[in-house]
């Protein structure tokens, strides 16, 4: 009788251990700072310093977690906050996907700004429902973007310029990822636009086979405050080894003049170069033409240098020069770069930027 129950009570233990083995909950992170000098501000014509973060990576935490549900199915959820380690707050502000503040939406500041869905996940794919990022803008990093210490600066500063950083995230989303078919991938994404945030719907599809990926994507923002946006983003890679070309381009029809979105279009070229197994050299050349009043060209190039320390820890330089006409790109990316007396991005003017800085991934 004893052995009978200490056998029961061996099973039931073991059904509870196998139980939580089928279950995880990860904490993670990264942390991006740098000391940065710029020529110069928006607000004065002298040399400005600063603690700068997030000029490669932005800054977060989150927990991420899934649950076999067996038969190969999973449950997968995500919650993610934008963080500044220079001091501590809640970085970032209410952009809220295919519609900002900017642009007359009802938008709140949310601590979950970056992700927070649920979904399934299994042979067939995945399916997330809540905040994302859009399965348009996300599938491109790789192709799009040379620099190793992060897509900021570059990428996402020449996206700024055109609007298209309203689409990184869009709330109330339905996202569909798709496993590989071969050689390629898809994703799409609608959001009803509950709350005045303007519908959205979009995709991608990569082709990746070898050294070659080539990216599409596009996205139509609806019933925002002003009408609607439509943009169109091709980007491709090769890697050759150590040596990795990018080359990308876009196209803004924000014909409706939809305020925060800019009529434009962009192209960019980049290489990195692996030195060593811990040094990567990148440059990237980036230019971005508005299609509204004297349709002036700006242009940005970017220089990187990231030596990895380890895993997780590495240490970066990284240097932006930009030529800015009408349309006014920031030499490289930062919280507080944008607004006020720390405003870097200069109309009509030139501007540089170098910072050397760590980043840390937990």
């Amino acid at each position: 009788m004893n052995f009978r129950n200490l056998l029961v009570g061996a099973l039931g233990a073991a059904a509870v251990v196998a139980a939580h083995a089928q279950s995880s909950v990860t904490l993670y992170g990264l942390l991006d700072i740098a000391p940065a000098v710029f020529s110069r501000s928006a607000a004065a014509d002298e040399r400005m310093v600063k603690l700068n973060s997030d000029t490669g990576s932005s800054s977060r935490f989150g927990m991420r977690g899934t649950e076999d549900l067996g038969g190969g199915l999973s449950a997968v959820f995500n919650l993610e906050a934008p963080i500044d380690p220079k001091n501590g707050a809640v970085s970032g502000g209410a952009s809220s996907g295919s519609c900002n503040a900017a642009a007359g939406c009802a938008t709140e500041t949310a601590f979950w700004r970056r992700n927070a869905f649920v979904g399934l996940k299994g042979s067939f794919g995945e399916v997330t429902l809540g905040r994302n990022y859009t399965g348009a803008i996300i599938k491109q990093a790789d192709t799009l973007s040379a620099t190793p210490s992060g897509i900021n600066t570059g990428l996402a500063s020449t996206l700024l310029s055109q609007g298209l950083s309203n689409d990184f995230w869009n709330s109330n989303q339905i996202r569909y990822d798709s496993p590989r078919l071969g050689p390629i991938d898809f994703s799409v994404h609608t959001a009803a636009g509950e709350g005045g945030l303007g519908e959205s719907v979009g995709g991608n599809v990569r082709f990746l086979q070898g050294p070659v990926a080539v990216s599409l994507s596009v996205q139509k923002d609806e019933n925002l405050a002003g009408g609607n946006v439509t943009w169109t983003m091709l980007s491709g890679s090769y890697d050759f080894g150590k040596f990795k070309l990018h080359a990308g381009a876009d196209t803004v029809d924000n014909s409706d003049g939809v305020l925060g979105f800019v009529d434009s279009t962009l192209w960019t070229v980049g290489a990195s170069f692996k030195a060593t197994n811990a040094l990567t050299l990148a440059a990237q050349y980036w230019s971005v033409k508005e299609k509204v009043g004297a349709a002036t060209t700006s242009k940005l190039l970017v220089l990187n240098a990231d030596y990895k320390l380890s895993k997780r820890s590495a240490l970066y330089v990284m240097f932006g020069s930009v030529d800015n006409k009408d349309l006014a790109i920031s030499p490289l990316w930062g919280n507080q770069n944008f607004s006020g007396a720390g405003n870097v991005r200069v109309a009509n003017d030139k501007n540089n930027g170098l910072a050397m800085g760590i980043r840390h991934s937990f």
